[in-house]
């Protein structure tokens, strides 16, 4: 029996009694703001639905239907019945961007026939969205032929879209309108003063993902990635068609794909442990070789990371024996697959099983690179049989999350990103991706690329994205050196990849955002711009009332590559303004508890012989550029560096403006090989050692080849090289550093 209007306030029913007249049925969200209208057209016996938000038209009049072997669910319908649920949970998740979903919303599951066969229409209303799928009722084999769905929105909309592959890396740009072209979910849309989000979640293996292709009057109507039909059963549900609406921050903060997921299938989820991943695929490495991951292991450890991913190239023969020397330094391990060798069932059983026995912890799967309904049930099968091996997931060349980190919660993270495995990524991108695809679910972009900077953001924007692109297992994909030589380094050591609280604090997708996340009492805030430079104002007000925090401030300094580090007093009255370079950003650690503080000191070196500066010449930041002398000029930061200890009595150096280090070309043992500047990998031609030779100098001493720094020829002319040479004593040969600076 219908609720009651005067009862529960937010399921409405209206239905026009006379024949010619059009049906309607109105569902309302718990707050009362957000109405989805289902329409039933008297003539055609076609259903459609339009919503609004706060009185708005968000979506106009849009089509609904979808045509089965049980009949041609698009037309010739008539009203049966309606029944009305308040939903009402709540739930956790190991991986999460908040500590408790809840899932509010009022429901209405209306009935229709056609044919002796019913179509039932399930139709929600959240504070934060809507969301509707289509149930057909029964028993026996189902086949699905198409689906009339659609979103239409207003013809003034634009927004955000991917141009629609299966893999889903591409960029999300911005559209004037929908009128055209093929587009991959989420669509960004913005409707007045409202934005959307369209998306799908709960697709399973009865069905497979959709795209949406673009109409007039910005109609974008659901389409298949095959022509095939589905083939499924009865009772069957449709995935969730949703739109969330509200803000930037109702977007990015909503959990409408979770909880329109179904719920978990995993009982016991307590071996299921988020973490951060060290790996090397990207930083380079001879991947079939044991020693490159024991070191990379090593590294992760040093970092205090929970895990290390064994990228393509391993070995079977020497995976156990690293399993169980990275239980030693409290690292688990990940092996990546191929999807072509766990197609079958069988097949990952005997893998999964062999896998757990070593010890590993997780499994990548790649190269899925299809939306058929083929593809989806291998995404459950594989979650399914990992989880009976206690086996963690992550899937990537894949789909968009559609909510199976709920459904499987042992899925800790996909791809479906243009991350920076790919290279080189605007700031624009990055920024845009905050809105789109992060805010969906779980995101492996392999955030924090100092080397993949390249002049198209700055490293504290680098260091930024962590906090704003969410994965529950969150890879760092730089050699381990250039994370220990980071000013960063201990914001990176205390970041978590799962969070209790998450808050857009600001944002316009083409311009900034500013976002904080909390774990335990820690907040942690990211902030990054596109194109040009501003100050973000970033008030506190989110902190505990009468508490007092010390904020660690990582932004922008000199150049792109130098991050400056702040430390500062703040409670929730406070306002940060922290300056933000073009694509620029800062990363924030905001506790209460007591962290240390790390000085580094900042050091011109001061050649005796010629008194100019070890400089990088042309002050380049590229890999490779030549360390020369130069008159030293105090306004330039490519004739400073930066000491960081490396174990043993050395130091790398590393030039402030290119973050790059002191390096032997080619790692040389040979009298008048050339220095020059490279990204840090912890080789011991990048370390040194310095020896005190009186007078305030020293000898630069390269623990490679046991020679030091020598200006070439004994020049005294700038832009002379500067070599190693055999230690002879020379004016040449000897250094002054002069403190100019220090971290913080």
């Amino acid at each position: 029996m219908p609720f009651l209007r005067a009862l529960f306030g937010s399921i409405g029913l209206l239905t026009l009694v006379p024949a010619h007249a059009w049906a309607q049925w109105t569902v309302s969200s718990p707050n009362g703001s957000t109405h989805i209208s289902v329409s039933l057209n008297p003539s055609t016996g076609a259903l459609s639905y339009s919503v609004t938000q706060g009185g708005a038209v968000v979506l106009e009049s849009s089509a609904l239907g979808i045509s089965t072997s049980a009949g041609d669910f698009v037309n010739g319908l008539s009203f049966v019945s309606q029944s009305n649920t308040v939903i009402n949970e709540s739930y956790s998740l190991p991986g999460r961007k908040k500590a408790s979903y809840l899932n509010s919303a009022n429901e209405a599951v209306l009935r229709f026939s056609k044919g002796g066969q019913e179509l039932h229409l399930a139709v929600r209303a959240y504070n934060d969205g809507i969301a509707y799928r289509y149930r057909i009722p029964g028993s026996g084999a189902l086949s699905l032929y198409s689906e009339s769905s659609a979103f239409n929105l207003p013809d003034t909309a634009t927004g955000y879209a991917q141009s629609y592959v299966s893999n889903y890396e591409g960029y999300y740009p911005a559209r004037s309108s929908f009128a055209s072209g093929n587009f991959g979910m989420p669509v960004l849309a913005t409707v007045g003063t409202r934005w959307v989000l369209l998306a799908e979640s709960d697709i399973g293996g009865s069905y497979h993902t959709s795209q949406l292709t673009g109409g007039s009057g910005n109609t974008l109507r659901l389409s298949w990635p095959t022509a095939a039909s589905v083939n499924t059963s009865r009772q069957f549900n449709s995935p969730w068609r949703l739109a969330v609406i509200g803000s930037l921050a109702t977007l990015v903060e909503s959990s409408l794909v979770e909880n329109l997921s179904a719920p978990s299938q995993i009982a016991d989820t307590s071996w299921i442990r988020p973490g951060r991943a060290g790996w090397s695929w990207r930083a380079g490495g001879n991947q079939s070789d044991y020693n490159t991951h024991v070191s990379f292991v090593d590294s992760a450890s040093a970092m205090g990371w929970e895990y290390y991913l064994v990228d393509e190239g391993w070995q079977a023969s020497w995976v156990p024996s690293l399993v169980t020397y990275a239980n030693t330094k409290n690292v688990g391990i990940w092996l990546w697959v191929n999807d072509e060798d766990v197609k079958s069932e069988s097949q990952m059983r005997t893998l999964f099983s062999r896998w757990a026995g070593w010890g590993v912890r997780g499994v990548k799967v790649d190269f899925f690179d299809g939306d058929s309904q083929v593809t989806m049930q291998l995404y459950e099968k594989l979650a399914q049989v990992a989880a009976e091996n206690r086996l963690l997931v992550n899937f990537h060349g894949c789909t968009k999350p559609n909510g199976i980190g709920r459904k499987w919660p042992n899925v800790l993270s996909q791809e479906g990103v243009f991350g920076a495995e790919q290279g080189e990524l605007s700031a624009a991108h990055n920024l845009s991706l905050l809105f789109t695809r992060g805010a969906i679910g779980s995101m492996d972009y392999t955030p924090g690329a100092y080397s993949n900077a390249g002049g198209q953001t700055t490293w504290a924007h680098q260091t930024a994205l962590p906090v704003l692109f969410a994965s529950y297992v969150q890879h760092y994909s730089d050699h381990g050196a250039m994370y220990r030589d980071s000013v960063a380094r201990e914001f990176l050591r205390a970041l978590p990849s799962t969070w209790d609280d998450t808050r857009l604090l600001e944002g316009n997708p083409s311009q900034y955002a500013t976002l904080a996340r909390r774990r335990g009492d820690d907040w942690y805030v990211g902030t990054i711009s596109s194109g040009a430079g501003r100050t973000a104002a970033i008030p506190l007000s989110f902190l505990t009332a009468g508490t007092n925090y010390t904020a660690h401030i990582y932004m922008d300094g000199t150049s792109d590559n130098d991050i400056a580090y702040q430390v500062q007093q703040v409670s929730s009255t406070s306002v940060l303004n922290i300056p933000v370079r073009a694509n620029g950003g800062a990363a924030i650690r905001i506790t209460s508890q007591s962290v240390p503080v790390v000085p580094s000191a900042i050091y011109k070196i001061i050649n005796r012989q010629s008194g100019k500066a070890l400089a990088v010449r042309n002050a380049s930041r590229s890999d490779g550029a030549e360390v020369i002398q130069w008159a030293y000029v105090d306004s330039t930061t490519n004739d400073e560096w930066r000491l960081v200890d490396a174990g043993g009595g050395y130091y790398g150096l590393l030039n402030r403006n290119s973050g790059r280090t002191l390096d032997v070309y080619d790692a040389s043992a040979t009298a008048g090989a050339k220095l020059i500047q490279y990204t840090s990998r912890g080789g011991t031609n990048q370390q040194w050692q310095l020896a005190d030779v009186g007078g305030g100098y020293v000898r630069i001493v390269s623990r490679n080849s046991g020679m030091v720094l020598d200006v070439e020829a004994a020049s005294l002319a700038d832009g002379a090289s500067v070599i190693q040479w055999p230690w002879s004593g020379d004016a040449n040969q000897q250094w002054q550093l002069v403190q100019v600076g220090s971290v913080p």
